[in-house]
């Protein structure tokens, strides 16, 4: 996979970007940053998803330290045509933490990791998505192979001579 493609970033400068979406249990922007709060016990969970398509990778800088409580953060992604895959379980983090897939994604759900504490209190600024930019169906085109043609055609054309060799000898 090469690093060339469309990225959008999400600043949270006050607002969402209109091609943001979110689905959160408990977070919000504060102070120019998404601030969360996510728990086992509660089972709290954030999902970001691009308005207009799929995505091929994500990233953004990290903080899970404004509270102390340290359970750490797990990073899912929700396959685009269903099923999830574990991305990985970060924190404690202060800095950059981005991820690509291979296969589309539709979006991905932070969740409670499972390190001992109470919750994982966390701060996410510049958001980078990375677009998939590849049809989602592309049609198959049919390649023809002339060497495969070619080596029937003379075997096929040489059973004559390999033929008339044997029987004269005997």
């Amino acid at each position: 996979m090469t690093a060339v493609g469309i990225f959008i970033t999400e600043p949270f400068s006050g607002v969402l970007q209109s091609s943001t979406g979110v689905v959160t249990s408990t977070g919000s922007i504060q102070a120019d940053q998404w601030h969360d709060r996510v728990t086992r016990s509660g089972g709290e969970s954030t999902s970001f998803f691009y308005q207009f398509g799929p995505l091929l990778g994500a990233g953004g800088t990290w903080d899970t330290a404004p509270a102390l409580e340290g359970q750490a953060l797990g990073i899912t992604i929700n396959l685009t045509g269903g099923g999830t895959q574990f991305v990985d379980q970060i924190g404690p983090i202060a800095g950059f933490f981005g991820w690509t897939s291979d296969a589309p994604f539709d979006s991905f759900t932070i969740q409670a990791g499972n390190h001992e504490g109470v919750a994982e209190t966390f701060d996410l600024d510049n958001l980078r998505m990375s677009l998939n930019t590849t049809p989602l169906d592309p049609t198959p085109t049919a390649t023809p192979e002339p060497a495969t043609l070619a080596l029937v055609a003379t075997a096929l054309a040489s059973v004559p001579f390999i033929r008339r060799r044997f029987s004269s000898g005997a």
